[in-house]
Order: structure tokens, then C-alpha cells, then sequence
């Protein structure tokens, strides 16, 4: 009877001892409470992100990292599986990225969502939803850093070659060219107060005046030709219609017409050669204008010469 007791103490102790088993393994398998799972996928980098490393939607704990491999239809991705709480609103906007803590270097996902796409995320043919997984901050600034450091390199090159000693030469030059000019300019700048002083002289009531006399003279002989060349352009027109009448023969009413348009213009040429010859003469008529008509004999005035 005695070892009936200690077998049923003995089997009681085992399954007890079974029980706690399974209740630790379910509370250290963080499988408590509802999941579900998504794929994050990435090329880059994965350094410091271990399994059950944990998970945080917008900044709250929501999971850990499950699985870490590489994808079997194209090994240059890495597929990272998380378990996260079911009650958290994943949509087609969330992103993800890694998170380094501190100087331990160990990483962890951090899951954001901005509300660009409220939809809810789904996957296809029963796999878990996808999320491509952004690179981390120091990553970001790595690559910067790297694309920043082949600019100034350029640029250092180019600076380089822009103050070689042909280019600071050709420098110097300009600059003792400049300073040249700047001398000729400030000595040209010591004779503009008696230039000024010259054209104001020039410029004084008087010479104004007979400028103002002069153009209009200049004025008047070029209105006393005008009525000859409108008078020769006239006359010429006339030839025209007399010759295009005519068509060849010159007819007894024609010939009238001609003699007068004859006359007409010797008359104009003789007025037009008095003119020419007044000017020959005379020419400071043409700053001064005509001077006026001497008296004839017999008028007011007159004097024998």
C-alpha cells in the first residue's frame, strides 16, 4: 500500500512538473496573446538585428523578431519574419527601419505609420504581408557621407586646376590691368571739373543764341527749296503722263503741252540756279541767312557806288 502511494506521488510530481514546463515555455515563447506575423523585406545590412530582438509600433512594444533568412527565390534579400499583436492597425502605409540602442549595437524595428494609406495590409496566396524595410539612419548618413566626400573631392580637383601658376598669372595680370585703368580713371577725374567748367563757358546765353540763329537759317533756305524740288518733282511727273500718252507718236495736241512743260521747267532750273549761285557767293547765308537788298537808284536809302 505504501508504494502505491509513493508511485502516485511520483506521477503526480511528474505531471505537475510537466505542466510548469509548458506554462513556461508558453510564457518565454511571448505567444500569449494574439499575433500576427509580417515579412519584412531587405538588401541591406542587418547587423546587430538578432531573433526575439524586439519590435515597436510608434514607439510602443508590439512584438519581437522571429526569424531571420534569406529569401530562397532571390538571395539578395533578406526576409525578416515579426510576430506582432493583432490588435495593432497595420496598413499599407506603414513603414519599417532598424534602430540601433546606443553603443551596444544592437538593433531593433521600429514600425511607423503616417496615415498615407489607411488601408489594411494583406498578403497573397496565405504568405505573410510584405513590408520593405527602410535602412537605418546611419546608413543614410553613410552613403551621404560618401556621395559628400566625391563632391569636394571634385571639387578640390577643379580648385586645383582653376589657381595653377598659368591662372594665378593670368590673376595678376587682370588685377595690374584693373588697377591701371583705375589710375587712368582717377587721373581722367582731376580734369573733369575744367572740362565742365569749358563746356559751360560754350554753353553761355549767347552762343545759345546764335546756335538757335543758325538752325534757323538753316531752316529757312531748306524751306525756300523745297517748293523747286516739289516743283522739278511736278514737272517730271508731267513728262511721264505726256510720254505714256503719246504711246510712241507725239500728236498735234500734244506738242502744246510739252512746250509749256519745257518752259515750266527751265523756269524752275534758272530759279534753282539763282539759288545756287547765291549760296556759292554767300555761303555763311546758310548760318547767317541773306543779307538785306541794298537799295535800288531812285529808293530810300541808295548810294552811289
Amino acid at each position: 500500500m505504501e508504494s502505491r502511494a509513493h508511485a502516485l506521488a511520483a506521477g503526480i510530481f511528474t505531471l505537475l512538473l510537466g505542466l510548469a514546463c509548458a506554462l513556461a515555455a508558453f510564457w518565454f515563447s511571448g505567444k500569449r496573446e494574439a499575433t500576427n506575423e509580417y515579412v519584412l523585406v531587405t538588401q541591406g545590412s542587418v547587423a546587430g538585428l538578432n531573433p526575439q530582438a524586439q519590435v515597436r509600433f510608434r514607439g510602443i512594444r508590439a512584438g519581437k523578431v522571429q526569424d531571420i533568412a534569406l529569401d530562397p527565390a532571390d538571395p539578395r534579400n533578406i526576409l525578416i519574419t515579426i510576430g506582432i499583436d493583432a490588435s495593432l492597425p497595420v496598413t499599407r502605409g506603414t513603414t519599417a527601419r532598424l534602430f540601433h540602442q546606443g553603443v551596444t549595437g544592437l538593433a531593433s524595428i521600429l514600425l511607423e505609420d503616417k496615415g498615407g494609406d489607411p488601408e489594411p495590409l494583406t498578403g497573397s496566396d496565405g504568405e505573410p504581408p510584405r513590408i520593405a524595410l527602410q535602412p537605418a539612419f546611419m546608413d543614410t548618413l553613410g552613403d551621404h557621407a560618401a556621395e559628400l566626400l566625391g563632391q569636394l573631392r571634385q571639387v578640390a580637383e577643379r580648385t586645383t586646376a582653376l589657381l595653377s601658376e598659368q591662372n594665378l598669372q593670368r590673376i595678376g595680370a587682370a588685377l595690374g590691368g584693373v588697377e591701371t585703368a583705375s589710375a587712368s580713371l582717377a587721373a581722367g577725374m582731376k580734369d573733369l571739373p575744367e572740362v565742365m567748367a569749358a563746356l559751360k563757358v560754350a554753353l553761355n546765353e549767347e552762343n545759345v543764341r546764335r546756335l538757335g540763329a543758325t538752325m534757323a537759317n538753316l531752316e529757312k533756305v531748306s524751306n525756300d527749296a523745297t517748293p523747286l524740288m516739289a516743283s522739278l518733282k511736278g514737272a517730271s511727273q508731267k513728262l511721264d503722263a505726256l510720254l505714256a500718252e503719246s504711246g510712241g507718236e507725239i500728236s498735234q495736241a500734244t506738242l502744246p503741252r510739252l512746250n509749256r512743260l519745257l518752259q515750266d521747267l527751265s523756269l524752275d532750273s534758272r530759279q534753282l540756279s539763282r539759288l545756287l549761285d547765291q549760296v556759292e557767293d554767300a555761303p555763311s547765308m546758310l548760318v547767317f541767312g541773306r543779307e538785306p537788298r541794298h537799295p535800288g537808284p531812285g529808293e530810300k536809302g541808295f548810294t552811289a557806288r
